[in-house]
């Protein structure tokens, strides 16, 4: 694999900041080493509320009960106590809780890197809470009229006044498009959007509304349709064009034969309940945020955080295509083209 020199020098740039976790890293190296769980990372979903109805979530309709800050509190400083180091602050809409800064501030004092995925729509009133993040994932699933219809009136602009503003307080932005229906013309909007805000952007084929592992995945585009985008996206990100997904990604996503591929492995062989975690607004420790179902249910309130990622069985569901976790298990099957990747716009 040809390594060019701009790699190399991004690599380099990561090595302070990567000396910090240190610790954490020989404690995560010694895990791999002797085949325990550790959790590298973990997805916070606070809160099922939220202020949109997209199409193609079902969330908000679940209304689950949330656990208290306390709560919260406690599985932060647990899971940090056995090695944690990345948090993906999710919903529902994370910042619709009163207490996020709170959270987020707790975070960042036990040394973690944090991550949010957000709708941008609360950026104006809490900036001050998306200042803090290390990094804010904002949706953006094209054109005004699109985006708009499939999310929320209004939505669109204020995603690009949203990526302004984190931008202007120095946090790193990045958008995801779901892919429910359209094409090139839909990727290549965003691109440009992200081209000419200085983002990157990532894109993700709709999965199932009720987070169902087990059900098909982007039933309104064709294989061939798959295939189609995930052949465009490589040649604009061989064009320079800041296309987030992995080369390594892409070309699975194409397909055996470019006929497309909605489902890249099973949960059986994904890194979840291993090295990543989920913990539901209820505080049940699952694999994933796609397998919130876990049979049985271990509810971290009960058992402690850590020991209920201790006892989380492997999920045997047929798999999925999500982008980030696809992404974080080529990292951890040291995959070279998709650490490159990574590093280079980290």
């Amino acid at each position: 694999m040809h390594v060019s020199l701009k790699q190399v020098g991004s690599a380099a740039q990561h090595v302070v900041p990567m000396a910090r976790q240190a610790p954490r890293l020989a404690r995560f190296a010694l895990a791999r080493l002797t085949g325990r769980k550790f959790p590298l990372m973990v997805t916070m979903s606070l809160t099922d509320k939220c202020n949109f109805r997209c199409i193609y979530c079902h969330l908000p309709q679940m209304n689950r009960d949330e656990m208290s800050t306390a709560d919260w509190h406690r599985a932060i400083d647990e899971l940090a106590d056995a090695g944690m180091m990345r948090v993906s602050i999710m919903g529902g809409e994370p910042l619709v809780r009163k207490d996020v800064g709170e959270l987020v501030d707790h975070l960042k004092a036990r040394g973690i890197n944090v991550a949010m995925n957000t709708n941008g729509w609360y950026f104006r009133d809490k900036i001050d809470v998306v200042a803090k993040l290390d990094l804010v994932c904002i949706t953006l699933d094209g054109p005004q009229g699109h985006n708009d219809g499939q999310r929320h009136p209004g939505a669109h602009d204020r995603v690009l006044e949203a990526i302004d503003l984190a931008k202007s307080r120095g946090v790193k932005v990045i958008t995801m498009t779901v892919m429910t229906k359209g094409g090139i013309d839909i990727v290549d909007y965003v691109l440009h959007v992200a081209r000419a805000k200085g983002v990157r952007s990532f894109f993700q084929v709709e999965h199932d509304a009720e987070g169902d592992p087990n059900k098909t995945i982007g039933p309104s585009i064709s294989d061939d349709g798959i295939a189609e985008v995930a052949q465009h996206l490589l040649r604009r990100k061989k064009e320079g064009w800041p296309v987030g997904p992995s080369k390594t990604f892409l070309k699975q996503l194409a397909g055996y034969g470019n006929h497309g591929q909605r489902r890249f492995y099973s949960c059986n062989d994904c890194f979840a309940s291993r090295y990543f975690l989920s913990i539901t607004p209820t505080g049940f420790v699952v694999p994933c945020p796609l397998t919130f179902r876990s049979e049985p249910p271990l509810n971290g309130r009960q058992l402690g955080f850590a020991k209920a990622f201790e006892m989380l069985a492997q999920p045997q569901d047929a798999g999925c295509g999500c982008n980030p976790t696809t992404e974080l298990n080529y990292l951890l099957h040291f995959r070279p083209e998709a650490i490159f990747n990574a590093l280079e716009f980290a």
